[in-house]
C-alpha cells in the first residue's frame, strides 16, 4: 500500500498487489478554451457577436435550406411512387411532380417573405415536429426564434445589450463611466 491506496497486504487476495493507475480517467480542466479542448477558441457570449445565444452557435442557413429541400424532395418521390402504382403514364407523372414541386417552391417563398417582413431574417419558419436534439441547426434556430420573441415580449434590443455592457473611463476624472 502507497499513499493509502491499495491492499494492505497482496496475502490473500488472489492478486500480486500491483495497482494501476486509470488510464481512460480525464482530468477535468478549468481553463483551456470553449468546448473541445485548448485550441478551440471559446464561444462568443451573448454581448458578443455571436447572435446573442448565449454561448450557443448560430443556425447555419444552407444547411436548413438543404434540410427543407430534402424533405421536398422527399415528398416529390413518395408522391411519384404513389402515381406509378395508380398506373399514370411517364408524360403524366412528370407533369404533376413538377407541378408539385412549382407549388412547394412557392410556398417556401410565400414563408421566407413572411418571415423575412416578420424580422425573421428570411429564413422559413420552423415546424416543431420532426426534429431531433442530435440536429443542432434545427435546435438553434428554435431557439433563436425563441429568443427573439422573449426579447420583444419585454422590449429588448440587442444593440441595447451591447451598450449597457460597454463602460468607458472618464480620462479626467479617473472613474469608470458606463455606456458614455
Amino acid at each position: 500500500m502507497y499513499n493509502g491506496i491499495g491492499l494492505q497486504t497482496a496475502r490473500g487476495s488472489g492478486t500480486n498487489g500491483y495497482v494501476q493507475t486509470n488510464k481512460f480517467f480525464i482530468k477535468p480542466r478549468t481553463t483551456g478554451g470553449g468546448p473541445g479542448g485548448p485550441h478551440r477558441p471559446p464561444l462568443p457570449d451573448a454581448a458578443g457577436d455571436g447572435g446573442g445565444l448565449g454561448g450557443m452557435r448560430k443556425p447555419n442557413r444552407e444547411i436548413l435550406e438543404h434540410d427543407r429541400k430534402r424533405q421536398v424532395e422527399l415528398k416529390l418521390i413518395v408522391l411519384r411512387d404513389a402515381l406509378e402504382e395508380q398506373g399514370y403514364t411517364e408524360g403524366e407523372i412528370e407533369e404533376r411532380v413538377e407541378e408539385a414541386r412549382r407549388a412547394a417552391e412557392a410556398e417556401a417563398a410565400a414563408a421566407a417573405a413572411a418571415a423575412e417582413e416578420a424580422g425573421g431574417g428570411g429564413r422559413p419558419a420552423l415546424q416543431s415536429r420532426g426534429y431531433t436534439d442530435t440536429q443542432s441547426h434545427h435546435v438553434a434556430a428554435r431557439k433563436e426564434k425563441q429568443l427573439e420573441t422573449l426579447r420583444a415580449a419585454f422590449g429588448l434590443d440587442i444593440e441595447d445589450a451591447k451598450k449597457k455592457g460597454e463602460v468607458e473611463s472618464d480620462v479626467e476624472s479617473g472613474e469608470l463611466v458606463p455606456g458614455k
